[in-house]
């Protein structure tokens, strides 16, 4: 790694960027960047249905949420 390091510092512009490039291939190969799972499905349902409600049925549901919160 030091190696790597010290070879990076007095590298051209031009190597730097090969030197990144090839990291940033190794890592993919790896699926670093591999997307986690959905765990909160349920969350990704109800603002799914948030997107998609009209304005009116979100305030009625507000309004009662808050009425039968203070009951």
């Amino acid at each position: 790694m030091a190696n790597e390091n010290s070879m990076a510092s007095t590298a051209s512009p031009e190597q730097r960027i090969e030197l990144a490039s090839e990291a940033i291939r190794q890592m993919a190969e790896h699926a670093v960047f591999e997307p986690l799972p959905r765990q909160d499905r349920w969350l990704h349902h109800l603002s799914e249905a948030t997107k998609a409600a009209p304005l009116q049925s979100l305030t009625i549901a507000f309004l009662l949420g808050v009425f039968l919160a203070h009951r």
